[in-house]
């Protein structure tokens, strides 16, 4: 009884669940330090909420996510409390282009729960998926990553204590924030072209639209850090096919600066405009 009345004086009866979906990551532990992490296929990136809300602590280490775990573990737990953590998936996903695939306000429920009423012959059991559509068109963007790789990531947190409140995929999150950035900016205009390029720790993807419609996608997940002169064979392509005096928007991660600077470099010869900001990734993550 002393227990439950010293809750609902504190507020912590309010807060929300640890495991609602539908908020923010900051808003759902607002009070609480928790920790987000980006897993990639030969190191791990970290950054912590502390209890205002702000970014605190960093770091990255190299080495695939069990052995980081067993010497960054007891670290990691010092940054939350309870063993929260977001985690954001960077390697074993494919973002592909579909058409005419079914569009509901629950649609990433049903992924989770039924994904072959929404995929039907394109659903494979030994994948999650997640959409985001074109609001314009019947295009859609399909995210497809490794079931198998979603598990063992889950188990090797709670391995060590953490507790895997969020599972996403962070260049996924990256192209749907400067989806929604560009409609904005364009709000009241003719539908347009553009190629929007993001890349999240050696992870890239090229998108192309013309005349309103996504006609080109290519993505490549897990390149790593020296991955440049790959990431620019993907995106050459794209830049190749797009008529002249087409826009061009590119998005990193806001932490590598030389991998960044490397690729603008490349990208500055036909116009591109850098979208990018410092801790970008953590931010979407984080708050959106």
């Amino acid at each position: 009884m002393l227990d439950d009345l010293k809750a609902v004086l504190s507020f912590a009866a309010f807060r929300p669940d640890a495991d609602d979906p539908d908020l923010s990551w900051n808003k759902r532990f607002e009070g609480r330090r928790s920790l987000l992490l980006n897993v990639s296929r030969s190191h791990v990136s970290w950054r912590s909420f502390n209890r205002r809300g702000k970014f605190d602590q960093s770091g990255m280490h190299e080495g695939d996510l069990a052995d980081v775990a067993a010497q960054r573990g007891e670290e990691w737990r010092n940054l939350t409390e309870g063993g929260w953590c977001s985690v954001s998936i960077n390697s074993r996903f494919i973002i592909s282009l579909e058409n005419g695939l079914m569009r509901a306000d629950n649609i990433n429920h049903l992924l989770r729960t039924n994904p072959r009423s929404v995929l039907g012959p394109k659903y494979d059991r030994g994948k999650r998926y997640v959409i985001y559509h074109h609001t314009d068109t019947t295009a859609s963007m399909l995210l497809a990553i490794e079931d198998s790789m979603v598990k063992v990531t889950e188990d090797v947190l709670r391995g060590i204590g953490l507790k895997p409140g969020r599972i996403s995929c962070g260049l996924f999150a990256m192209i749907e924030y400067a989806l929604r950035g560009i409609a904005e900016s364009s709000r009241g205009q003719p539908p347009g072209s553009y190629l929007l390029i993001t890349s999240s720790e050696g992870s890239v993807a090229a998108l192309a639209q013309q005349d309103g419609q996504w006609r080109d996608l290519r993505c490549r997940s897990g390149l790593g850090m020296d991955g440049v002169d790959t990431a620019l064979q993907i995106i050459s392509p794209l830049v190749a096919k797009a008529p002249p005096g087409t826009p061009v928007f590119f998005m990193s991660d806001g932490q590598d600066n030389s991998y960044r600077k490397e690729l603008m470099e490349q990208l500055e010869r036909v116009g591109a405009t850098d979208l990018t900001q410092d801790d970008l990734l953590w931010k979407i993550v984080g708050h959106h």
